[in-house]
């Protein structure tokens, strides 16, 4: 009778575990989304009648739904949207970063042809503020709803390019996702937004559609690559996709259908977000490491602080773990089964490395990425290994966070 309760525990838990392992970023979030149109005076900056949608985790999903304030409080994130548009065309994408966990204050001004980008990102900081004011007040059913700390902000063609002007508008905007963002003048020429790029020293993850006949991906790229300062800075290219793979518009015949487009835009703008706002960095395995390699994306990372990932391979009995730092560097990567706190030039070294060594490295590859996999055969059940990385040119280099996982 003990086995057969075993093996009826075994099948349970494996049942259990399955959707849990195979859960992928563009899936649905734990938490059912309540929706709620708002319009308010704006008090702080002087912008008048100021109209949006705030997304959020409720306790069921619809209009107007109860809010879960026992699971929050949750970070903050802009949604910016594109010319002429408004938030009913983005509905799916904002949804599915609620249900992640976060708020998503979508603006819902700014929708007419006279529409600017500088007038969004204002209009935007409006209603970031009032989420943060409503947050304060016991009769908002925002009440307790806002965790303190740094703001996000995504944005579509124009509300991508909107974005370039909200961080200068707005310090508290840490990390960026501009989808398809639009420019407004000819690449190559200098604008007010690419100048706030080349002082921005937050993180940004800028995303084009290689067949995008409206922002080309040519465009995109030359906002990351006046990013020079950021500390996260990666651009990715849709193969296949077009300018509205963000949004719920049908598109247009192109060689990467609607769904396909708009699964990978969930997975870059929400992974993205979890991975910078909620510290869940592993999900990088899946935007820029191995968990991408089967995907329709081209990709390229330029960052000042470099990304590590840690997480089981497709390789039965091995770790994938990679890192994201900037093209033509060199990398190492490394492990130990304990720590220590070593100051370098380069940042604080965290590994003791006479209980380990360097297992990969080389150049960062043509797109900064380094990877390798690392086999956990001699490592215990419940064995404590500590993985850190190098990446560095000729005159500079940065040491990664020491990650830690626990062999199951």
């Amino acid at each position: 009778m003990k086995n057969v309760k075993f093996w009826l525990w075994l099948v349970l838990w494996v049942l259990w575990m399955v959707p849990v392992l195979a859960q992928a970023i563009e899936d649905p979030g734990s938490y059912p989304v309540g929706w709620r149109d708002v319009v308010f005076i704006d008090e702080n900056f002087d912008r008048g009648s100021i109209r949006g949608r705030i997304y959020y985790p409720a306790l069921s999903p619809g209009r107007d739904a109860p809010p879960n304030t026992a699971l929050g409080p949750y970070p903050l994130t802009a949604f910016n949207h594109g010319f002429a548009s408004s938030p009913l065309n983005y509905e799916e994408l904002n949804t599915h970063t609620a249900s992640w966990g976060f708020l998503v204050a979508s603006i819902g001004t700014q929708v007419a042809v006279n529409a600017t980008m500088q007038n969004e990102a204002r209009d935007s900081r409006a209603l970031l503020h009032w989420v943060e004011d409503q947050s304060k007040d016991p009769t908002s059913f925002l009440y307790q709803m806002r965790r303190a700390g740094d703001w996000g902000a995504v944005g579509h063609s124009m509300g991508g390019g909107s974005l370039l002007y909200l961080i200068d508008y707005e310090p508290r905007v840490r990390t960026i996702v501009p989808l398809q963002p639009y420019r407004g003048l000819a690449v190559g020429t200098s604008f007010e937004g690419s100048r706030n790029l080349t002082t921005y020293t937050g993180a940004a993850f800028f995303v084009s559609g290689s067949v995008d006949d409206i922002v080309p991906p040519v465009s995109v790229e030359a906002y990351f690559r006046e990013a020079v300062l950021a500390r996260r800075n990666f651009y990715t290219s849709v193969l296949g996709a077009g300018h509205n793979g963000a949004s719920d518009k049908t598109s247009k015949t192109e060689p990467l259908s609607q769904e396909e487009q708009q699964r990978l835009h969930r997975r870059l703008a929400t992974g993205f977000l979890r991975a910078e706002m909620l510290g869940e960095q592993n999900l990088y395995v899946d935007l820029m490491g191995e968990g991408a390699r089967s995907e329709p994306l081209a990709q390229e990372s330029a960052s000042l602080e470099p990304a590590l990932w840690v997480a089981p391979s497709r390789i039965p009995g091995s770790l994938v773990v990679g890192m994201a730092g900037a093209r033509d560097q060199q990398g190492q990567l490394a492990a130990s089964t304990a720590t220590v706190q070593i100051p370098t030039k380069f940042g604080p070294l965290g590994l003791d490395l006479d209980l380990g060594g360097i297992f990969k490295e080389g150049g960062l590859r043509f797109n900064g990425v380094l990877e390798g996999e690392f086999p956990l055969a001699g490592y215990s059940s419940g064995s404590s290994l500590y993985f850190q990385g190098l990446a560095q040119d000729d005159s500079s280099g940065a040491l990664t966070r020491v990650d830690t996982y626990v062999v199951p």
